[in-house]
């Protein structure tokens, strides 16, 4: 058991020192949570035939990950009508544990599906830089910014709105810098039957000058919950053409 139970903390600890965001990287002993992709080639049923996960996970993390993303089941792709196979791309977060015999235990949650950042290691999208007139004027702001990923992998504008409070009129301090953002994105785009496609991607994005609340900082460091229970509305938002239908949780 005591050979088990090191394994599983030299796992966690290789997690840790992936570069991904964790909440104990400096402690292989705790719940390691973190974020990561995993691109997954589907039938024509929505039945995964292939997974494959970023090299820089140990291996038995990318084994354990691809055995539960096969697991799941999706829509498939209709094109002229037909069912298609296709290929797309999963963002996930997980958290690494160890037992109390010493195993490692792995939980794997889906966050959204469709093309994948290549500019982050995680698949993370990048943030906007916050305008310097906007930060000078103590302007703050929480916005959606809609645009479509290209099948050579670059991005269009599409649209950007406020969100809960926010006031148009505060517009004109980010637009311009959303609209440089979203030109300088690239991505690794889904595939339907052997060719690349376009996805409309929904991307929130808040702009705030305020440290955040001890109820916001203790949130980041919760353990696994952290990892697997973020807030639906801060999430992006894909129109992929690869629906889960099952698993994922």
């Amino acid at each position: 058991m005591a050979r088990a139970a090191v394994w599983a903390c030299t796992m966690m600890a290789a997690v840790a020192a992936a570069g991904m965001e964790t909440a104990h990287a400096g402690n292989a002993e705790q719940p390691v949570p973190f974020k990561t992709t995993a691109t997954v080639w589907l039938d024509t049923q929505g039945v995964p035939q292939k997974v494959e996960t970023p090299d820089r996970l140990p291996a038995a993390i990318r084994e354990a990950i691809g055995a539960r993303v096969r697991e799941w089941r999706f829509e498939p792709a209709i094109l002229n009508g037909e069912a298609k196979s296709g290929v797309t791309h999963l963002m996930l977060d997980a958290c690494a544990a160890a037992g109390a015999s010493g195993e490692l235990n792995l939980a794997v949650g889906y966050v959204y599906g469709g093309p994948v950042n290549n500019q982050d290691p995680a698949g993370l999208v990048p943030p906007p830089r916050y305008p310097v007139d906007a930060i000078r004027a103590d302007v703050q702001g929480t916005w959606l910014v809609t645009y479509k990923v290209l099948p050579d992998g670059t991005t269009q504008w599409v649209s950007v709105d406020p969100q809960g409070d926010t006031q148009l009129k505060r517009l004109g301090y980010f637009e311009p810098t959303l609209r440089q953002w979203v030109n300088q994105l690239r991505y690794t785009p889904e595939e339907v039957d052997g060719q690349p496609i376009s996805t409309v991607v929904r991307v929130p994005v808040d702009f705030s000058t305020r440290p955040p609340s001890r109820k916001e900082a203790a949130r980041t460091t919760m353990e696994c919950v952290a990892a697997t229970r973020a807030e639906p509305s801060r999430r992006t938002v894909t129109d992929t053409r690869f629906k889960l239908v099952s698993g994922g949780s």
